[in-house]
Order: structure tokens, then sequence, then C-alpha cells
């Protein structure tokens, strides 16, 4: 059985249980002494990028890459490829290679599940998202996984995109498709944007105070999906605030990570609106090789 082949027997549970590893990977220190590089982009003439990201954890006993291609203009049809090897700290042996999609699907749903369960009000109810590609399922998996849900809103400029979504869910939970980004925000419990704007998406004004939105489509330090005043305006959280800031901007060096939050503030958050700005970083994806390597 493959890793993709387990997952597909209880994808929720599998959130859950990763979630919980990932706590316990942030608390216990383990992450804390990890080695993890900042990642690594090549682009060639084409416009093609080669990515490398590295980490090391002797808790683990794991070494892993994920290294992975992104082929064509992002947004429209970019093609990406990844694979993680996977070798022993102690002995250098080599364990064995996970699919990248794979890995990358079940963390993100994972972290998301974790953030949101810190950071969203107990009884949040309404889940606007605004995407309809993987990444859009990969949010509703994880938000999902830690809160009943009463209603799910989606927008995607792809229409026929966003009704295949609904339609997918429609069984689990009642799904509005609505005609825009306002519509799908105005009145949400959690936010999440999944989409490869350049530009801040039009999102409700109206947002209140105790809403939590997950960030996790495209980012650089010169475009990204929310508006700069929202990000003032909000406690910003990041996996590690060194690659934040190098990958997304300045605006996010007063960002607090996922490890200060479980430390610190788990608890206090419900009263706040809170962003999970989310850059990527590969602790996340050694915890979740490790989770998958021991099933």
């Amino acid at each position: 059985m493959t890793a993709a082949d387990a997952l597909a027997v209880s994808p929720v549970q599998h959130v859950r249980s990763l979630a919980a590893s990932m706590r316990d990977g942030l608390r216990s220190g383990a992450v804390g002494r990890m080695s993890v590089p900042p990642r690594e982009t090549v682009s060639d003439a084409a416009g093609t990028k080669f990515i490398s990201m590295p980490a090391v954890s002797p808790d683990y006993d794991l070494y892993i890459n994920k290294v992975a291609t992104i082929a064509g203009a992002a947004g429209r049809g970019a093609t990406v490829t990844s694979v993680v090897p996977m070798f022993s700290v102690a002995t250098g042996r080599f364990l064995g290679a996970l699919d990248g999609a794979t890995v990358t699907n079940l963390k993100c749903a994972a972290v998301t599940a974790l953030v949101t369960d810190l950071c969203a009000a107990p009884d949040s109810r309404v889940l606007g998202i605004l995407g309809s590609g993987v990444q859009a399922r990969q949010q509703f998996l994880g938000v999902a996984a830690v809160r009943e849900l009463a209603e799910v809103r989606i927008w995607s400029r792809n229409t026929e995109h966003a009704a295949a979504f609904a339609r997918e869910i429609a069984a689990t939970v009642p799904v509005t498709v609505c005609a825009s980004a306002e519509e799908a925000s105005r009145g949400v419990d959690v936010l999440s944007t999944a989409t490869t704007s350049v530009r801040p998406l039009a999102i409700s004004a109206e947002l209140p105070v105790h809403v939590h939105i997950n960030c996790m489509g495209a980012h650089t330090a010169e475009s990204r999906e929310l508006p700069v005043e929202l990000l003032r305006s909000s406690l910003v959280i990041v996996e590690d605030v060194r690659t934040a800031i190098a990958e997304a901007g300045e605006s996010h060096s007063g960002a607090v990570e996922i490890a200060a939050v479980l430390a610190d503030m788990a608890g206090t958050l419900a009263d706040r609106r809170t962003i999970f700005a989310s850059t990527g970083c590969a602790y996340l994806d050694l915890i979740t090789c490790a989770y998958l390597a021991e099933r």
C-alpha cells in the first residue's frame, strides 16, 4: 500500500493525528533542534524552477530533502513535480522516497488544522474559501478536521472549478458558490485564501474581529493575496519568521511563529483577528515524512 492509499482510508483522522504530531514536535523542542537551511531555488532560461528544501533531525533520526520542479507560468497551468528522499541520520542509510504531492497535501492540511484549532473560536461554523484548486481542498480538509462546519462558501475566478469543488464536499456540509470574494468572505468565522492572485483579493471590509484567516496561496515580497492593511491590523503567524521575511517581505517582520503561539499564547487568541501567512518550511515536511514512514 502506498502512502497515498493509506491516507485515502481516513484522511480526516490522518490530518488530526499529524497535527498532533506537529504540536508535539514544536512543544518538545525537537523542531528547535532541527537543522533547516533556507530553501534554494534555481531557474533556467525557460522559467522552470528547481527547488530544494532540506531538513535534518536527530530526534526523528531523519534527513529529508523535498526536491521539486515548477514548469510553466504560475496560474496558467504550471506543472509541479516533487519527490522526498529520506535517510537515517544515525547511519546515513537511504530509507526510501515519498511522493512530494502526498507529503505536501497532508502537511498543508495538518498545519492548517493545528493553527486553526489554536486561533479560531471554538464555535466557528462558517468557512469561506477563496480558490478551488488543490490548496482549497487542503484548506477544507484541515479546517473541517477541527471545527464542526455548518456552511462553506466558495469563490473562484473559474466558476466551473468552484462548482466542481462544491459538488465534492456537498455531501458533508451545505455549500454556497459565491459570485465574488467579498460575498464569500462576508460574515465568516474562518477564511482560507488559496489562489494564485498577485494582487490583494477583494475581501470583505466587515470581517469580524474574531475571524481567523489561513493565507495559503500566492506570496512574494511584491505580491500577496491579503491587503497590507489587513496584515497590519491582525496578529500574523508564520512557520518561520526568517523564511517569511525572505519570501513574503518585511510586512511579516512582526509575525510570531507557531511555536511561540503554542508556548505563550494558546487560549488567548479567540478574541483577536489572526492570520496564518504560510510560506512553508521543511521542518513540517520532515515531521510529515516521519509520520508517513511509520505507516
